[in-house]
């Protein structure tokens, strides 16, 4: 397994990862509809591809299996999207994206990593939260703003919670 930067011709082969992916929420029948929902568009990855904040997960077989895409805003870094193909879950894939970004923003002096999520999810919340992620109980206007356009998508609000990881927090 191998967690690298992103490359543009990895673009393509992202929204396949994040179909799979998505394909959890049919064991919750309040967001079964995301399973066939739109997913990010290769053109946003191409974007954020080049701003260099796009890490992959790549097999042997060189097949990409994982990917986490950020932005930075500010003193952090924010998560827009952590995908991992369903037959490779459960893996440490995750962790292992998110121990890449977190090396990048402490190399870049940044505050932290954000994110928004469901809270009462079990691959979302409750992981992030072994992987060091704290609710923010009062978001930023930036997070409040992803949040409410995430309302303004369809999402329900009661179930969404802000997220923050410190760079200096140690991984378990």
């Amino acid at each position: 397994m191998l967690i690298r930067l992103a490359q543009l011709q990895d673009a393509s082969a992202l929204p396949i990862v994040e179909k799979s992916a998505a394909e959890l929420f049919n064991a919750d029948a309040g967001l079964a509809w995301l399973a066939n929902g739109p997913v990010i568009a290769q053109e946003e990855h191409e974007r954020l591809i080049l701003k260099q904040t796009v890490w992959v997960a790549q097999v042997a077989s060189a097949d990409l299996v994982g990917f986490l895409n950020a932005e930075v805003f500010e003193d952090e870094l924010h998560v827009w999207e952590l995908s991992v193909h369903k037959a490779w879950q459960r893996g440490g894939i995750s962790k292992k994206l998110v121990q890449a970004a977190s090396r990048y923003a402490l190399e870049r002096g940044l505050r932290g990593l954000t994110l928004t999520t469901f809270v009462d999810v079990p691959w979302c919340a409750p992981a992030y939260s072994k992987l060091g992620f704290q609710p923010i109980q009062r978001p930023s206007q930036r997070l409040q703003k992803n949040l409410d356009a995430e309302s303004s998508h369809g999402l329900p609000m009661d179930r969404r919670v802000a997220m923050q990881r410190c760079v200096g927090v140690p991984f378990a």
